[in-house]
């Protein structure tokens, strides 16, 4: 038998359940010791450099990784850690009113439209700031590249979490109700009908959410794009009342809706991922990302039954980069920090304290694989039929307004149709008010 080295075993023994801390701690050591760490200058040392952060613990946890950044270049980096709503906000915030209090800024991809025009072309970052390790833009899932960081010929980001919608159930489940606990649902259809047989007792076949949330409208633009549906045509005039469309709210209202559990018209990503852990739903919609907690026996019933396969049909991307700010008062420093922060190595120890990278590398490496098994599943899902949200700058009033239609057709409220309908008449008013069609 091959002997395990002393790190083999530290992975090992954290991929079973051991302490997170230590994890962090680990992580951090290996990134000191990284070749795009011990290569760093302190050319930009005593510099400080100000970085719209998440809140999330993956964030919180890369954050102390970063610290062997300060520790190797000098340069200090202060994370303002906010949940999103307050990310998006600071972001336009700072870049419009010509404010500038932030060198780098953590963007969801449906916002890079927005920051495109405030922010460097990261393309050439290693030929631009000495210390900053090759970028390797093949390591990237070209799909995935472009939906998270292309706007035009610019990379207005560079992608740090990469995360692809999920279909996630309990094993144990499938096996009661004589379902493969092996096999997944390849259609929606199929998933629906797993939904019926999963449906007993106090159990529940799925976890939709219809509140007025994000989540509410991932599932429906999910469902939109499997179902063929496209948010604009040649001219940008929005297909919105399409068959697509109405099939999509139909199907929420009439096929996922009666497997769910009642309550969830007030749903978001919480919820979601909590019927699922507590084995209250046998089926659910699941981001990549969450996958991981589900394999934490504290807090999930199912830590030793879950299965988990791309969703049914077509995925969603969901997703972050970094943006160094164009007026940065610390250009150069930011844009080491970022460009040390984005590099393989760096991007495999962040990837084992929880940011789901897109990085190939990282995704297929045998370690990260050990603690998160689902990652080469991810990689699958981000090479495979993908979907975005609408790729307009004002994506995120577009989710609004999905969101906003789903509800009221789940809730009773309006019917399929009806909701189809006011989706396109909404639609068509802001892009028309945002100059975008006549």
């Amino acid at each position: 038998m091959m002997g395990l080295s002393r790190r083999q075993l530290t992975l090992g023994a954290l991929a079973t359940g051991a302490s997170y801390t230590a994890l962090v701690q680990h992580c951090a050591a290996q990134a000191a010791t990284a070749t795009a760490t011990r290569n760093l200058p302190r050319t930009h040392a005593g510099k400080t450099v100000k970085v719209v952060w998440g809140n999330t613990p993956a964030y919180v946890a890369s954050a102390e990784v970063a610290k062997e950044f300060t520790a190797a270049s000098g340069i200090q980096v202060e994370f303002s850690a906010l949940p999103t709503a307050e990310r998006y906000q600071k972001m336009v915030l700072d870049t419009t009113t010509n404010t500038n209090s932030f060198d780098v800024y953590l963007v969801a991809y449906q916002w890079k439209e927005q920051v495109a025009p405030f922010v460097v072309d990261h393309a050439n970052l290693d030929k631009e700031v000495a210390g900053i390790p090759a970028m390797n833009w093949d390591d990237y899932a070209p799909r995935a590249l472009a939906a998270y960081s292309k706007v035009g010929n610019k990379l207005a980001t560079i992608p740090i979490n990469g995360d692809t919608s999920f279909t996630v159930w309990n094993k144990d489940a499938f096996k009661k109700a004589g379902l493969d606990p092996e096999q997944g649902p390849a259609t929606w259809k199929q998933l629906v009908e797993n939904g019926v047989k999963l449906k007993q007792g106090d159990q529940f076949g799925y976890n939709m959410p219809a509140g007025k949330t994000i989540q509410t409208g991932c599932v429906w633009i999910t469902l939109f794009h499997s179902f063929g549906g496209q948010y604009f045509d040649a001219a940008g005039k929005p297909l919105l009342d399409s068959k697509a469309s109405v099939e999509a709210f139909r199907f929420m209202k009439e096929q996922l809706g009666p497997v769910s559990p009642p309550g969830n018209l007030t749903w978001d990503f919480p919820e979601m991922i909590a019927s699922v852990s507590s084995a209250q739903a046998a089926q659910g919609y699941m981001w990549a990302g969450g996958v991981g907690s589900l394999y934490d026996p504290t807090k999930s019933k199912i830590a030793k039954s879950i299965g988990y396969a791309p969703t049914p049909e077509t995925v969603l991307l969901g997703g972050w980069g970094l943006s160094v700010g164009a007026k940065s008062r610390n250009l150069d420093a930011a844009k080491l920090f970022i460009g040390w922060f984005t590099s393989p190595e760096i991007v495999k120890q962040t990837a084992l304290v929880g940011l789901s990278p897109v990085r190939r590398s990282a995704l297929l490496d045998p370690d990260t694989n050990a603690r998160y098994p689902f990652f080469p599943t991810v990689l699958k899902a981000m090479e495979g039929n993908v979907a975005t949200y609408a790729p307009i700058k004002d994506a995120e009033q577009v989710n609004i307004q999905i969101y906003d239609e789903a509800n009221a057709v789940c809730s009773g409220t309006k019917t399929p149709e009806q909701g189809a309908a006011a989706l396109q008449e909404r639609v068509t008013t802001l892009l028309k008010r945002r100059g975008y069609i006549q």
